[in-house]
């Protein structure tokens, strides 16, 4: 059951006039256009800024033994190397990998037509 306020409202946004609705639907469409490009403009703000620190730090914690690149045995005080890391603690963050790919890519054009063919 709904309340009279409740029914005019329905009422009016159901019997509006075409201009107002067309209007109101602009308006809808050009503030959503305004969110997704300020979600578009963050994000790629934010992946510049990844990209970045990955320039400066390519780098990160193994994630199996946490950085130290060894495990202690369930028995004693030995010691054995991580096999993820081979001991070195470090693995290639993803960015990095990205950074490396589009160097390469980017090489490989190059080097293909900057001596010219036959």
């Amino acid at each position: 059951m709904l309340s009279r306020a409740a029914t005019a409202t329905l009422t009016a946004a159901t019997h509006g006039s075409d201009s107002s609705d067309a209007a109101a639907t602009l308006a809808a469409t050009v503030h959503t256009a305004g969110q997704v490009a300020t979600v578009v403009l963050i994000v790629t703000v934010v992946v510049a800024f990844y990209l970045l620190t990955c320039l400066v730090w390519p780098f990160g914690k193994c994630r199996r033994c946490k950085g130290v690149g060894k495990f202690r045995s369930p028995f004693g005080k030995a010691f054995r190397h991580c096999g993820k890391c081979e001991g070195s603690g470090l693995r290639v963050r993803l960015g990095r990998h990205v950074i490396n790919h589009m160097r390469a890519v980017r090489g490989a054009g190059q080097n293909s037509t900057s001596k010219g063919g036959k």
